[in-house]
């Protein structure tokens, strides 16, 4: 059975990314070199799971290269990626309950959902999100792409904090484990 963990920078108004789509200011972040622990969770992981918006960025930023792990990508128009010949990418569509009865026949390990808050908070509605690692930036962005609809706080309610670090970045991670 797989495990579904949501792995994202957050600023401190809950924005996933700022206006127009904007990640400059969680860019800024990666330049110290460190990676907050993305190799340990890609070596954790045995599949992907995101949303046709993140897998778009994705091939306009990186091209069509080959995935590395077998990716699904939640999709209403997959007929929108015909010519894509990746093995390892799934496209998938129907209620999120449904996607991750797929993903269960298929896989049995940790899946990294990518981006999208809409995928994230599809999960969270049916109960099938199991962790959370988010990266509290101390940025205020006003606007952009929230990660919920309401506050990380309320968002959050039905998690318990597992483990919080501090970086010298000034990003805070606390990782979220659903309570069951």
């Amino acid at each position: 059975m797989a495990s579904f963990l949501f792995f994202a920078a957050v600023s401190a108004d809950g924005y996933l990314a700022g206006p127009d789509g904007d990640m400059a200011w969680a860019e800024k972040y990666l330049e110290g070199g460190e990676d907050y622990g993305f190799a340990d969770l890609m070596n954790r992981s045995v599949a992907v799971l995101e949303g046709s918006k993140t897998f778009d960025f994705e091939l306009n930023a990186l091209g069509d290269q080959a995935r590395m792990l077998p990716t699904f990508v939640l999709t209403s128009n997959p007929m929108k990626y015909d010519g894509l010949t990746d093995p390892n990418v799934h496209f998938v569509s129907g209620p999120i309950a449904q996607v991750v009865a797929e993903i269960n026949r298929k896989i049995q390990g940790q899946v990294f959902v990518v981006g999208g808050a809409d995928v994230v908070r599809q999960l969270m509605q049916v109960g099938l999100l199991d962790q959370l690692t988010l990266f509290i930036s101390p940025d205020v962005l006003g606007g952009g792409v929230p990660l919920f609809e309401t506050s990380l706080e309320e968002a959050l309610s039905g998690f318990e904090i597992a483990s919080t670090k501090d970086f010298e970045s000034g990003l805070s991670q606390r990782d979220y484990r659903v309570v069951r």
